[in-house]
């Protein structure tokens, strides 16, 4: 039995990098609404760095011997926003306006030989209710608005959880 299982076992295919691509954004929410603490280049920089760190694998060109199974891996990060709340209207009717923090990433999977897609992926994760809500009950996000509800550092927490979730639905369905 252990024999039968052996020799029918799938071999799982070797994964190489492909490209990261961090689109950048042309709308008015923002991970950081006031540009306080970094410029939008530098932390969509900031994006494509941390992506290189959590997909290390080897690049494409490195490919050698390319066998069927093979795949390339393009990893997208195509949307993220901070979240923030605020109060629009007149002095005796105030309309509170709000989003929480999001990102979403796509990848694709593709054959190395033929260029064609394995399979796609998408992955949204966003902040919870409970702590959009905690954080703006806070002096912070009730009265004095010194900072952004949310900083880099939240974005960048928010993103390893987006990828970590990206992997695990990649790997199974290797």
């Amino acid at each position: 039995m252990l024999f039968v299982q052996k020799f029918f076992k799938k071999e799982k295919p070797r994964v190489y990098l492909d490209a990261i691509f961090v689109v950048p954004r042309g709308e008015l929410r923002s991970s950081d609404e006031w540009g306080w603490l970094a410029s939008a280049e530098s932390f969509e920089e900031s994006i494509h760095a941390e992506l290189g760190e959590i997909f290390n694998l080897p690049h494409i060109s490195t490919a050698s011997e390319v066998k069927r199974r093979d795949l390339g891996l393009q990893v997208a990060v195509v949307g993220y926003r901070g979240g923030e709340l605020v109060d629009a209207g007149l002095h005796p009717i105030s309309v509170p306006i709000f989003w929480k923090p999001k990102i979403e990433i796509h990848s694709r999977l593709f054959y190395l030989d033929s260029q064609k897609t394995f399979k796609k992926y998408k992955v949204v994760e966003r902040f919870s209710w409970s702590d959009f809500v905690g954080r703006s009950m806070t002096l912070n996000g009730l009265f004095f608005r010194y900072k952004p509800l949310y900083n880099n550092k939240d974005m960048e927490h928010l993103l390893l959880k987006a990828c970590l979730r990206l992997v695990e639905k990649m790997k199974s369905s290797l």
